[in-house]
């Protein structure tokens, strides 16, 4: 039996990282087209090569003897899953369990010996984890023997809390169980609370400056730019969870991003409007601290928005305003990059962008359901044993409030970015044109700092490592033990935390890995030291936000952060 307080906080704060390919992987799953086809492409590959199959199917039932026999070749173990002890101690529940186990295995060889190419075996595999998770005997009512309990316990009134659930949850999009329980979290109140004000405001963003909180801070400010398929406060969670203020506290000047969320007034600004509200930002961070240059951050998405703006500074003779870039679980090569490539081409792009011109924004329960179902386990079922046959409210967290707090794209933007990483723009020099100008990236010698998270399954660290071979400055890679969003949003100081560093430049990522040294404590920290060794000089800390050409607009968090659609 798996419950909400004893899942796995990583996977399932992860289901909100940024990411354009969990928005493909939702809208995979509702075509039945594509579905059909991947359908039709194994059976003609296994009509064609039927011996591989026949072998995996006979051993599969060989196993499956030894399971009712109790006794023989490879019992599986059981998963976690199956922690009750019930499924141990019963031997009807173990053999049903292992029975289960065995054939997900003998499916998913069968899948890996199977004549593929590569996109159709991604599409497969994708497609059989999402079978294989739903049909666990765990998804049972009254089989699952944490499930039987609870509802002999409480006379079955677990299991109509249960159904009241799931009737709420599938009236709404994306249909789904909840992950979170957001009820404990209001933004502005008990998350986002960091002292600051909202010093500009566009169509499309709000720039917030963030009060002191050192006597004496860097003269060169950090702007940091959120991901616009999520909201900015993963940076600013809990009074004692905020990076943002943690950053204050040891003298940064923090400026953050916080994007609009889209409706289909948006629908025709795309990657150039995003560049140039980053250009407005980088402007006016300049214009009130004084300082030439500025040390940018930019995070998943944000980092394809920021890293275009750095190759329109790079082309234009301007790339004196970055004093460093960061790129936090960015990845802008995109020829390796397996789950994108196998699940985009070029007729999928343009029906996705048709329907999302049609609304006028890439839908955020789209993203909600790629998160969910790339991760099927963690994403939708451990959340329908908990809420549905268990009767139990999903887990409170100021991590997963944020994670289920999803927006939508605009729809030129997610056009923008699919064409982008469709053609793999980034690593051809000139390919893509910002604001009118080619980018070619080797130009673009600013220091840089990159990251990757060593479990994240949106954009794994090896792509991301790869982006350092397309840059013509110093760059130093960091990799951050956990997953996309618990990397991002754990402030220094949180316990446990590690990061591997490693002097090596080669272009082969596992050469890298196997040089790095593990360090302890937060990339943060590491990030701050690269910083104050890049630029350190200090000064006293300002006593106003804001200046006179641009004064403070409303507190920080804005008015934009406030929407929310899911």
């Amino acid at each position: 039996m798996t419950t909400a307080a004893g899942r796995d906080a990583d996977a399932v704060s992860d289901l909100g990282g940024g990411g354009l390919d969990a928005i493909l992987a939702g809208v995979m799953l509702r075509s039945a087209g594509l579905m059909a086809g991947t359908a039709a492409q194994v059976a003609s590959a296994v009509a064609q090569s039927p011996g591989a199959a026949a072998r995996h199917a006979a051993r599969g039932l060989r196993r499956q003897l030894h399971v009712a026999a109790g006794a023989g070749e490879e019992l599986p173990e059981l998963d976690r899953r199956f922690a009750d002890p019930a499924w141990h101690d019963n031997p009807f529940l173990r053999r049903l369990a292992q029975s289960y186990l065995v054939w997900s295995d003998a499916l998913r060889d069968g899948v890996a010996q199977t004549p593929l190419d590569s996109r159709a075996r991604y599409r497969t595999t994708f497609l059989l984890d999402n079978v294989i998770a739903a049909a666990s005997p765990t998804n049972v009512p009254l089989v699952n023997p944490a499930s039987a309990k609870v509802a002999y316990d409480t006379a079955g009134a677990s299991l109509l809390r249960g159904l009241r659930q799931f009737t709420r949850d599938v009236r709404r999009p994306p249909r789904l169980p909840q992950f979170s329980d957001s009820s404990a979290y209001t933004i502005g109140k008990n998350i986002a609370v960091t002292p600051g004000a909202v010093v500009r405001r566009g169509e499309i963003f709000e720039l917030l400056q963030y009060a002191p909180g050192a006597e004496r801070v860097d003269e060169v400010p950090v702007l940091m730019v959120s991901s616009p398929v999520n909201k900015y406060y993963l940076l600013d969670l809990g009074p004692k969870t905020s990076v943002i203020a943690a950053l204050q506290r040891a003298g940064r000047q923090s400026f953050v991003s916080s994007w609009v969320n889209p409706d289909q007034r948006h629908r025709d600004i795309g990657l150039d409007g995003y560049v140039q509200a980053v250009l407005d930002m980088l402007e006016t961070v300049r214009e009130i601290t004084g300082s030439p240059r500025v040390h940018v951050l930019a995070l998943c998405a944000g980092g394809l928005v920021a890293l275009a703006a750095a190759g329109y500074l790079a082309a234009t003779g301007r790339q004196d305003e970055l004093a460093s870039l960061g790129l936090g679980i960015v990845v802008a090569d995109y020829g390796d990059d397996e789950m994108f490539t196998s699940l985009l081409d070029a007729k999928m792009a343009a029906a996705i962008a048709d329907h999302a011109f049609r609304h006028g924004y890439y839908d955020a329960a789209d993203t909600a359901a790629g998160f969910a179902w790339i991760r099927p386990e963690d994403g939708v079922w451990m959340n329908v044993v908990n809420n549905y046959l268990l009767g139990r409210r999903p887990r409170a967290s100021e991590l997963l409030s944020w994670a289920a707090d999803y927006t939508h794209l605009t729809a030129r933007l997610g056009r923008d970015l699919t064409d982008l990483q469709l053609n793999n723009s980034f690593a051809t020099p000139g390919a893509l044109q910002v604001l009118g100008v080619p980018v070619d990236l080797r130009v673009l010698t600013a220091d840089t700092y990159l990251l990757g998270a060593s479990t994240d399954h949106i954009m794994p660290w090896p792509p991301c490592y790869r982006t350092r071979s397309l840059l013509g400055g110093r760059t130093r890679f960091v990799l951050a033990t956990g997953g996309h969003a618990k990397v991002v949003g754990a402030p220094p100081g949180t316990p446990r935390l590690s990061y591997r560093t490693g002097d090596s430049t080669e272009a082969d990522p596992a050469r890298w890995l196997s040089a790095s040294t593990e360090q302890q404590g937060s990339w943060w920290e590491d990030w701050c030291n690269w910083l104050t060794e890049l630029a350190p000089a200090t000064k006293p800390a300002p006593t106003r936000l804001g200046s006179a050409a641009y004064p403070p607009l409303a507190d920080a968090p804005g008015d934009m952060v406030h929407r929310r659609v899911v």
